[in-house]
Protein backbone atom coordinates (compact mmCIF):
# COMPACT_ATOMS: atom_id res chain seq x y z
CA UNK A 1 0.00 0.00 0.00
CA UNK A 2 1.16 3.00 -0.85
CA UNK A 3 1.99 6.25 2.09
CA UNK A 4 -0.42 8.70 1.49
CA UNK A 5 2.64 11.59 0.40
CA UNK A 6 3.31 9.45 -2.45
CA UNK A 7 1.56 9.39 -5.55
CA UNK A 8 1.67 8.64 -9.49
CA UNK A 9 1.65 10.94 -12.49
CA UNK A 10 1.61 10.26 -15.88
CA UNK A 11 3.42 6.81 -14.77
CA UNK A 12 6.23 8.37 -12.72
CA UNK A 13 5.83 8.21 -8.73
CA UNK A 14 6.79 10.86 -6.55
CA UNK A 15 6.29 11.99 -2.71
CA UNK A 16 6.25 14.56 -0.69
CA UNK A 17 9.07 14.73 1.66
CA UNK A 18 11.49 16.96 4.36
CA UNK A 19 13.33 19.30 2.24
CA UNK A 20 16.42 21.33 2.41
CA UNK A 21 15.01 24.12 0.82
CA UNK A 22 12.03 24.47 3.34
CA UNK A 23 9.87 22.49 4.78
CA UNK A 24 8.41 19.98 2.43
CA UNK A 25 9.23 19.65 -1.39
CA UNK A 26 7.97 17.09 -3.60
CA UNK A 27 10.90 14.24 -4.71
CA UNK A 28 10.68 11.97 -7.74
CA UNK A 29 10.90 8.33 -6.64
CA UNK A 30 11.58 7.20 -10.77
CA UNK A 31 13.82 8.32 -12.67
CA UNK A 32 12.51 10.81 -14.88
CA UNK A 33 13.78 12.26 -18.67
CA UNK A 34 14.86 15.41 -19.82
CA UNK A 35 12.23 17.61 -21.83
CA UNK A 36 8.94 15.69 -20.26
CA UNK A 37 5.78 17.12 -19.01
CA UNK A 38 5.66 15.32 -15.58
CA UNK A 39 2.11 16.05 -13.83
CA UNK A 40 0.09 19.28 -13.56
CA UNK A 41 -0.04 21.98 -10.40
CA UNK A 42 -4.24 21.85 -9.51
CA UNK A 43 -5.81 24.33 -7.92
CA UNK A 44 -8.97 26.64 -7.69
CA UNK A 45 -9.30 29.80 -10.11
CA UNK A 46 -9.29 33.21 -8.32
CA UNK A 47 -9.36 36.93 -8.63
CA UNK A 48 -6.11 38.56 -8.17
CA UNK A 49 -7.34 41.20 -6.21
CA UNK A 50 -8.43 37.84 -3.59
CA UNK A 51 -5.30 36.48 -4.43
CA UNK A 52 -3.15 39.28 -3.55
CA UNK A 53 -5.12 39.87 -0.15
CA UNK A 54 -4.14 35.60 0.69
CA UNK A 55 -0.43 36.30 -0.10
CA UNK A 56 -0.35 38.87 2.40
CA UNK A 57 -1.38 36.79 4.93
CA UNK A 58 0.79 33.51 3.71
CA UNK A 59 4.43 32.42 5.44
CA UNK A 60 5.06 29.90 1.91
CA UNK A 61 2.83 30.82 -1.33
CA UNK A 62 0.46 28.60 -2.68
CA UNK A 63 -0.97 30.87 -5.58
CA UNK A 64 0.27 30.94 -8.96
CA UNK A 65 -0.56 33.78 -11.39
CA UNK A 66 -2.36 32.75 -14.77
CA UNK A 67 -2.93 35.94 -16.20
CA UNK A 68 -3.41 39.79 -15.42
CA UNK A 69 -7.04 38.60 -14.14
CA UNK A 70 -6.45 35.21 -12.37
CA UNK A 71 -4.27 33.03 -10.28
CA UNK A 72 -4.64 29.97 -8.75
CA UNK A 73 -5.11 29.07 -5.41
CA UNK A 74 -2.87 25.71 -5.16
CA UNK A 75 -3.04 25.11 -1.49
CA UNK A 76 -5.38 22.43 -1.35
CA UNK A 77 -4.06 21.09 -5.22
CA UNK A 78 -1.88 18.30 -6.15
CA UNK A 79 1.24 17.24 -4.46
CA UNK A 80 2.94 19.44 -7.32
CA UNK A 81 2.20 22.04 -4.80
CA UNK A 82 4.79 21.09 -3.04
CA UNK A 83 7.67 21.77 -5.30
CA UNK A 84 9.86 24.47 -3.31
CA UNK A 85 11.70 27.30 -5.46
CA UNK A 86 15.73 26.98 -6.57
CA UNK A 87 17.47 29.80 -8.74
CA UNK A 88 19.00 26.78 -10.50
CA UNK A 89 15.85 24.53 -11.10
CA UNK A 90 15.24 21.16 -12.51
CA UNK A 91 11.47 21.57 -13.86
CA UNK A 92 9.99 24.55 -15.31
CA UNK A 93 6.21 25.15 -15.96
CA UNK A 94 4.48 26.13 -18.87
CA UNK A 95 0.55 28.03 -18.39
CA UNK A 96 -1.25 26.43 -21.08
CA UNK A 97 -5.21 27.59 -20.63
CA UNK A 98 -5.27 28.40 -17.53
CA UNK A 99 -3.89 24.99 -16.81
CA UNK A 100 -0.11 25.14 -15.37
CA UNK A 101 2.07 22.27 -16.17
CA UNK A 102 5.12 20.68 -14.85
CA UNK A 103 7.86 20.01 -17.48
CA UNK A 104 11.72 18.56 -16.31
CA UNK A 105 14.22 20.50 -17.73
CA UNK A 106 17.31 17.66 -17.98
CA UNK A 107 16.93 14.19 -17.08
CA UNK A 108 16.34 13.68 -12.78
CA UNK A 109 17.42 11.07 -10.57
CA UNK A 110 15.01 8.85 -8.29
CA UNK A 111 15.41 10.57 -4.94
CA UNK A 112 15.57 13.80 -6.16
CA UNK A 113 13.91 17.11 -5.19
CA UNK A 114 11.70 18.88 -8.36
CA UNK A 115 12.82 22.95 -7.74
CA UNK A 116 11.37 25.32 -10.25
CA UNK A 117 12.35 29.05 -10.59
CA UNK A 118 9.00 30.85 -9.07
CA UNK A 119 11.08 34.38 -10.83
CA UNK A 120 9.52 36.53 -8.03
CA UNK A 121 6.69 36.75 -5.18
CA UNK A 122 4.32 39.82 -4.79
CA UNK A 123 6.12 40.44 -0.77
CA UNK A 124 6.96 44.30 -1.64
CA UNK A 125 10.60 43.05 -0.24
CA UNK A 126 10.90 39.50 -1.95
CA UNK A 127 11.23 36.77 0.21
CA UNK A 128 14.82 35.59 0.94
CA UNK A 129 15.68 32.25 -0.90
CA UNK A 130 17.17 29.24 0.50
CA UNK A 131 18.03 27.38 -2.54
CA UNK A 132 21.48 26.93 -1.78
CA UNK A 133 22.36 27.09 -5.67
CA UNK A 134 26.06 28.47 -6.08
CA UNK A 135 23.91 30.74 -8.26
CA UNK A 136 21.19 31.82 -5.67
CA UNK A 137 20.16 35.20 -5.83
CA UNK A 138 19.79 35.24 -2.41
CA UNK A 139 15.91 36.32 -2.95
CA UNK A 140 12.44 35.01 -4.57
Amino acid sequence: MRHNSEMQSRGFNFAVRRSPINGRGLHTLSNLPARRKVGEITGTRVKNRVAWKRVAQMEKIFLVALDDKFSLDISQGSAFKDMNHSCQPNCYLRIIAGRIEVYTLRRISAGSELTVDYVETPHPNGMPCRCGAPNCRGVI
